[in-house]
C-alpha cells in the first residue's frame, strides 16, 4: 500500500471520546469458515482478516460489511504492527481509520489493559520502549487473540462458509468496486504500508 493518498492523520487525545462512542453492529453477519469455527483462536482470527480483506475489495461502502469484523481484523493488524515495528510505525504508517476502528475494536472485545495503553499512548506520545513494555504487560492480562476470537465466535449474526463456497458468497453479498486505501486489506504481511 504504498499509496500517497492516505496521509498520515494523528488521533489527538481530545478525539479518543468520540471515537469510543461506539457499540456492537449488527447489521450484516460476520463471515467465517467452518474449518475457523472447529479451530484454533488464531484459525478464528486468521480466516475473518481474510474474508475482511476480500470484502474490503468487493463493497460499495463500509457499511456493506460487519464492522466488528472489520475492527476485529484491525485489532489483529495492531497486534501485528506494534509487535513487529513498534508504535510510532504503527501510528505512523497505518490509516486513521484502520486505527479508529481498531480503537473501537480493542473496546468491544474487553481488551481493557490495550486500550488503556493505546489511549495513554496517543495522550502521551510514548516511545517504543515504553510502549511495548506496557504491550508486553497488557498481553499477559490480555491475550488479545484469545480475546479477539472469542469476541468474533460470539456475534448474534454468523454466516458459516465452506471453503469452496467463498467466492460466490462474496460475488453475491458484495458488488461494489471496493473501499478506499485508507481501509487497508490485511492479509498478516506489513509490507502493504512500506
Amino acid at each position: 500500500m504504498n499509496d500517497d493518498s492516505v496521509a498520515y492523520d494523528r488521533i489527538e487525545y481530545t478525539e479518543v471520546d468520540d471515537i469510543l462512542q461506539c457499540t456492537t453492529d449488527t447489521s450484516h453477519p460476520v463471515l467465517l469458515t467452518k474449518a475457523a469455527l472447529d479451530g484454533t483462536p488464531a484459525e478464528v482470527v486468521d480466516c475473518n482478516r481474510e474474508l475482511v480483506a476480500r470484502s474490503l475489495d468487493r463493497a460499495a461502502t463500509i457499511e456493506d460489511l460487519s464492522r466488528d469484523s472489520v475492527r476485529s481484523s484491525y485489532v489483529d493488524l495492531y497486534q501485528a504492527a506494534v509487535t513487529e515495528r513498534g508504535w510510532a510505525w504503527y501510528r505512523d504508517r497505518v490509516p486513521r481509520t484502520a486505527r479508529e476502528l481498531a480503537l473501537q475494536g480493542l473496546k468491544l472485545i474487553g481488551a481493557r489493559e490495550h486500550l488503556d495503553l493505546v489511549v495513554r499512548a496517543i495522550e502521551e506520545d510514548l516511545d517504543d520502549e515504553t510502549f511495548r513494555s506496557a504491550f508486553d504487560t497488557a498481553e499477559a492480562a490480555t491475550a488479545l487473540e484469545a480475546v479477539n476470537a472469542a469476541f468474533l465466535l460470539d456475534l448474534p449474526t454468523i454466516n458459516v462458509l465452506s471453503e469452496t463456497d467463498i467466492e460466490t458468497a462474496l460475488s453475491i453479498e458484495f458488488s461494489g468496486e471496493g473501499l478506499p486505501a485508507d481501509y487497508p486489506r490485511w492479509r498478516g504481511d506489513l509490507s502493504i504500508f512500506g
